[in-house]
């Protein structure tokens, strides 16, 4: 079972027992689990777009020091 599958089979049991709760304290227990659930695929939808690594930006002073040796 991947991430993904798993995080929508908990918000599913999340969505189920916030239907089921009967009082308010289970209901916010378990909207925000489910919102919980929700935003981690959400995330993981975002990760994948996203590049692995990013240049790290290079420094002012090895910029100049570059332009120097030239």
């Amino acid at each position: 079972m991947s991430k993904l599958d798993e995080y929508n089979a908990r918000a599913a049991e999340s969505l189920i027992a916030l239907e089921a709760a009967t009082t308010e304290r289970d209901r916010l227990y378990h909207r925000r689990a489910y919102g919980i659930w929700r935003n981690l695929i959400a995330g993981m939808g975002d990760g994948a777009k996203a590049p692995s690594s990013v240049p790290a930006p290079k420094a002012a002073a090895s910029k100049a020091a570059a332009s120097r040796v030239r």
